[in-house]
């Protein structure tokens, strides 16, 4: 048996160690790309999924727009109002019922409490009738889609008549 020295033998650990860094190096290199692979493949696969979650809903909406140049082609030749307005009508509902089974919810407020992340408040009305902060009128309707607002409902929203006098409509419109 061959005897080494303590400079032998911290050699042959400082090569050991040398080994195992350039392999624990080059798994960690191997394990970046891999990552750097997996983060390209899940941005072309969101990219995939945005591209024909978009073709989804065109589908949907296109019988929509040919009910539409349906209803104006023959708007030009039946200048029939009433039977105009009742295809319009029929083409909002379907409208709606296609906005509504890609998820869209349609939710107002009136008369309930003015809630900041539900509702813009465009106004407020000084008045008696009516609890402070309460939603009057509503301007539009607001739009979710599971629990996103997307279009707040536009409202307004009562505020004590310290005065006593009438009703009285201060705009927050721009």
């Amino acid at each position: 048996m061959e005897r080494k020295g303590p400079v032998t033998l911290m050699k042959e650990d400082l090569e050991k160690k040398e080994a195992q860094l350039k392999e624990l190096r080059d798994e960690y290199l191997r394990t970046l790309a891999e990552w750097d692979n997996y983060r390209k493949r899940m941005e072309n696969e969101f990219a995939e999924f945005k591209k024909y979650a978009k073709v989804d809903f065109l589908t949907k909406i296109l019988p929509v727009l040919d009910n539409f140049d349906r209803a104006l082609a023959g708007a030009e030749l039946n200048p029939d109002f009433d039977s105009f307005f009742k295809g319009i009508q029929i083409i909002e509902r379907q409208l709606r019922e296609v906005l509504k089974s890609m998820g869209l919810v349609e939710y107002s407020g009136l008369g309930e409490q003015f809630d900041p992340t539900l509702h813009e408040a465009v106004g407020i009305v000084t008045t008696n009738d009516h609890p402070e902060n309460t939603i009057i009128e509503e301007i539009s309707k607001g739009y979710k889609v599971g629990d996103r607002v997307i279009k707040p409902a536009k409202v307004l929203v009562s505020k004590p008549d310290e005065k006593g006098g009438q009703e009285n409509v201060q705009n927050n419109r721009n």
